[in-house]
């Protein structure tokens, strides 16, 4: 076990260096390039077995039965089915000196990871701007948004994970502190 959450721990580290060289888009970029948003929420999720309660310094949540969360290390946590590395549910805090904005960011992973156009999607009753793409043959969607000056990024990840209703329950469970 430890093994898996020091794997997602240093996926989530390459993730956020990559992220993290990119250079800041001009304004002419973003107008160029950032797609028209759309609305978008999570669902009710239907007949979820839910389980624990994870709470750390960041934020509270309700796992699916068979799911659990890793420590928070560095502002990062990772909640996983037990036993496996994937599909995955990332979530990331930086701050209080990030710089930047939602779309800064996803605009910059729209153009690294050749992303889907950014969406709005409301999680927490906060609006999160999120696009999809492949990293390292795999399948994520990042949300990030902003919150009294610290980054906050949700990470899914793996084939279909934005359709699995224990993802999606599990989401609706985020209260962020």
């Amino acid at each position: 076990m430890k093994k898996i959450i020091a794997l997602a721990v240093c996926f989530i580290a390459i993730v956020a260096l990559v992220s993290c060289g990119e250079s800041k888009p001009t304004e002419t970029d973003m107008k160029n390039e950032t797609p028209a948003t759309q609305s978008t929420s999570t669902e009710n999720t239907g007949d979820v077995a839910m389980g624990n309660t994870y709470d750390c310094k960041y934020f509270t949540m309700t796992l699916a039965d068979d799911w659990e969360a890793g420590p928070e290390t560095f502002g990062m946590v990772n909640v996983l089915p037990k036993g496996k590395i994937s599909p995955g549910l990332y979530f990331k805090f930086e701050g209080p000196n990030t710089a930047g904005t939602a779309e800064e960011s996803i605009i910059g992973m729209i153009k690294t990871y050749n992303g889907t156009p950014m969406e709005s999607t409301t999680i927490a009753g906060m609006e999160f701007m999120t696009t999809t793409y492949t990293y390292s043959n795999m399948f994520q969607v990042m949300h990030v948004a902003y919150r009294d000056s610290t980054k906050i990024t949700i990470t899914l990840e793996g084939e279909g994970v934005r359709d699995l209703p224990e993802i999606k329950a599990m989401l609706e469970s985020v209260v962020l502190k």
